[in-house]
C-alpha cells in the first residue's frame, strides 16, 4: 500500500508539474515523438516486422547460419542465442530483451543462457550508430580529435565478450561443453505470423516504445533547467533520462574527448527510456531489470575505457 501511495503522489507531482509549464511539456514532447517518427520507427520497425516471421517461420538456423559456429566456439551460446545476440546487435533497443524473453518463454533458451544474453544483447543499432552517434560525436570532437566509426563500433560491441563470460560465471553458463542446446525443431512451438499479424504486433511495441520516448523526452526539457553549474552534469542526467535528447545536448555544450565519451556512454546505456522500454517486453520473472541496469552500467565503463584505448593510437 505505501509503494502504491508514493507512486500515485509522484503520478500527482507529475500532473502538477505538466499542468504549471504548458510549453516546455509541450516541446519535450514534440520532440519525444519527433524522434520516434524519424529515427527510431523507420530503423526499428522493418527489423522487427522481419525477426518475427523469421522466427514465427522457423528460419532462424538459416539466418544465423554464418555467425553461430564463432559464436558458439566463442561463447558457448545455442543456435537460438546467437539469433538473440545477433538480433539485438542489428536491430538496436529493445529487440535483443524481447527475443530473450520470447525464446526463454518457448524453451529455446535455459534460464542461464538466458540471463547472460539478457545482460548483453540489447545495443545501439548500427544504423543509429554510424548516423546519428557519429554525426553527435564529430560535432562534439570538432576537427582536432580523429574519431573513426569502426573505433566507436568496437568501444560499443567489444565489451560483449568480457560481459558475457562474467555473467555466464555468475548465472552458471560457464561450461560452454555442457550446454543443453536447443533443437531447431523447438522453434517451431512459437506460432505461425502472416505477414499482417507480425506488423501489428510489431506496431503495439513501438507505439509502447513511442510513448516511452514522449515521456523521457519531456523528463529531459525539464532536466535542461534545472540550475547546475556544470555542462557535464547536466548533460549526464540528459542522457540517464533519454540518450538521444542527451547525445543531442552533448553535442552542443561539451566539446573534445569528453563530450564524446559522454555520448558513447549514452549509447552504451540507453538511458532510462531505454530500461523501460527492456521492462515492457521482458515477460520473465527469471530476468531481473535491476540486473539489467547494472550490466549496462558496466557496458559504458567497458565503452568509455575501449575507446579511449583505441584513440590512443593515431591508426
Amino acid at each position: 500500500m505505501k509503494r502504491r501511495n508514493f507512486f500515485g503522489a509522484a503520478a500527482a507531482a507529475v500532473m502538477i508539474l505538466l499542468l504549471s509549464f504548458p510549453r516546455l511539456s509541450l516541446e519535450g514532447a514534440r520532440n519525444g515523438l519527433l524522434l520516434w517518427y524519424q529515427t527510431v520507427l523507420p530503423t526499428l520497425l522493418p527489423f522487427m516486422v522481419c525477426t518475427n516471421l523469421v522466427v514465427s517461420m522457423n528460419g532462424v538456423v538459416f539466418l544465423t547460419a554464418p555467425i553461430a559456429p564463432l559464436l558458439k566456439r566463442l561463447l558457448g551460446i545455442s543456435d537460438s542465442g546467437c539469433f538473440v545476440l545477433l538480433g539485438g546487435m542489428l536491430c538496436g533497443y529493445p529487440m535483443g530483451a524481447k527475443n530473450c524473453s520470447e525464446f526463454l518463454s518457448q524453451g529455446c533458451l535455459s534460464l542461464p543462457e538466458a540471463r547472460c544474453l539478457y545482460a548483453v544483447s540489447s545495443f545501439p543499432s548500427p544504423m543509429f550508430l554510424a548516423g546519428y552517434m557519429m554525426a553527435k560525436a564529430s560535432q562534439s570532437a570538432g576537427t582536432s580529435l580523429l574519431v573513426p566509426l569502426w573505433k566507436m563500433a568496437a568501444a560499443v560491441y567489444l565489451p560483449i565478450f568480457p560481459m558475457f563470460y562474467l555473467a555466464s560465471l555468475l548465472y552458471g553458463f560457464h561450461d560452454s561443453r555442457r550446454i543443453c542446446q536447443a533443437a531447431p525443431e523447438s522453434l517451431k512451438l512459437f506460432p505461425s505470423l502472416s505477414l499482417d499479424e507480425a506488423l501489428m504486433s510489431s506496431i503495439q511495441i513501438m507505439v509502447k516504445i513511442g510513448g516511452y520516448l514522449m515521456m523521457f523526452s519531456i523528463l529531459a526539457r525539464f532536466l535542461k533547467l534545472l540550475p547546475i553549474a556544470s555542462p557535464k552534469l547536466t548533460c549526464l542526467l540528459v542522457s540517464a533520462a533519454e540518450m538521444t535528447t542527451g547525445m543531442e545536448e552533448t553535442s552542443k555544450s561539451i566539446s573534445g574527448l569528453s563530450g564524446v565519451r559522454l555520448i558513447l556512454a549514452a549509447g552504451a546505456f540507453g538511458g532510462f527510456s531505454g530500461v523501460f522500454q527492456v521492462k515492457s517486453v521482458t515477460k520473465n520473472a527469471g530476468l531481473s531489470i535491476r540486473h539489467y541496469i547494472l550490466w549496462k552500467a558496466l557496458h559504458c565503463v567497458l565503452a568509455c575505457l575501449i575507446l579511449t584505448l583505441l584513440l590512443a593510437f593515431p591508426r
